[in-house]
C-alpha cells in the first residue's frame, strides 16, 4: 500500500475509524475490526486490511484480558469453543487469499439476523447461539474461520457470550480472550504464508499506537456503565452490524 498516492483526508478517516473502534473495544470488548477493516479496505484490498489489523487486534485484546483478568475463571466452560476457534482462525487466514468475502458476510448476516429475531421474541434459540459442550466447537470453529478470512467475527462471538445479566467488564474479558486466541492463530498463519511483508508489518505496528491509546480510554469508561445500559448498547451495536453487513452484501 503506497500512502503517497492516497489523499490525507482518507488516511485521517482511517485513523479516526481505528481510534473509534479501539475506544468502543475498550468499553465492550468488540468493535475494533468492525470499524477499522472496512475503513482500511477503502484504500487497499480486504486481504491487506485484515492483515494490517492483526497486530493492533493482538495488542488491544491482550490489554483487555490483562485489565480484566479477575474474570479468568469464566473461561473454564469455554475451552472447547476457544480450541476450535484457534484451529478455525488458522484455516480462515489460509483461505483469506482465495475466498470471496461476500459469501462469508452473507453467512454472518443470516446468523446475526436470526439471533436478533429470536432474542426479541424471548431468546427462544439460546441453546443454539450460546451452545456449550461439544456443540460449542462448531460455533467456535465457524467464528475462528470467518475471523481469519475476513478479520471480523463479532457477529458470531458476541451473541455467543451475550447475557443481559453479565457485567460489562466480564463480557469484555470473554470477548477479548476469544479474539486474542483468534489473533494468535491469524498471526501464526499469516507469518507461515508470508502475508506479512515488511511494509505491512511496519504499518500494522504503527496502527498499534492509536489502538492502545483509545483502548485504554475505553477501558476506563467501561466501569461507569450499568449492566442495563451496556446491554442496550450491545443490542444497538448488533443492529448496526446487521445493517452494515446487508449493505455490503447488496
Amino acid at each position: 500500500m503506497d500512502l503517497s498516492v492516497i489523499g490525507p483526508w482518507l488516511v485521517a478517516a482511517v485513523l479516526v475509524a481505528i481510534s473509534l473502534g479501539a475506544l468502543f473495544k475498550g468499553m465492550t470488548g468488540l468493535g475494533l475490526p468492525l470499524f477499522a477493516v472496512p475503513a482500511i479496505a477503502m484504500i487497499t484490498s480486504v486481504e491487506e486490511a485484515v492483515v494490517l489489523m492483526i497486530i493492533p487486534g493482538l495488542g488491544a485484546n491482550l490489554w483487555l484480558v490483562v485489565s480484566h483478568r479477575r474474570f479468568a475463571a469464566l473461561l473454564r466452560e469455554h475451552s472447547l469453543f476457544l480450541l476450535a476457534g484457534f484451529i478455525g482462525g488458522i484455516m480462515g487466514t489460509i483461505l483469506l487469499i482465495v475466498v470471496d468475502d461476500r459469501w462469508l458476510k452473507l453467512v454472518l448476516a443470516a446468523w446475526l439476523a436470526l439471533y436478533l429475531i429470536q432474542y426479541f421474541l424471548g431468546d427462544l434459540l439460546a441453546p443454539l447461539f450460546r451452545a456449550r459442550g461439544a456443540a460449542a466447537m462448531l460455533v467456535g470453529a465457524t467464528g475462528g474461520t470467518i475471523q481469519g478470512a475476513t478479520g471480523i467475527s463479532a457477529h458470531i462471538v458476541a451473541p455467543y457470550f451475550h447475557d443481559p445479566k453479565i457485567k460489562p467488564e466480564a463480557y469484555a474479558f470473554l470477548i477479548a480472550s476469544t479474539f486474542l486466541v483468534f489473533s494468535v492463530a491469524q498471526m501464526s498463519a499469516a507469518l507461515g504464508t508470508h502475508l506479512f511483508t515488511p511494509e505491512r508489518l511496519a504499518l500494522s505496528v504503527a496502527a498499534l499506537i492509536p489502538t492502545l491509546l483509545f483502548t485504554k480510554i475505553g477501558i476506563s469508561m467501561a466501569g461507569r456503565i450499568s449492566t442495563q445500559v451496556f446491554n442496550r448498547i450491545l443490542l444497538l451495536t448488533f443492529l448496526v452490524m446487521e445493517i452494515k453487513l446487508i449493505a455490503d452484501v447488496l
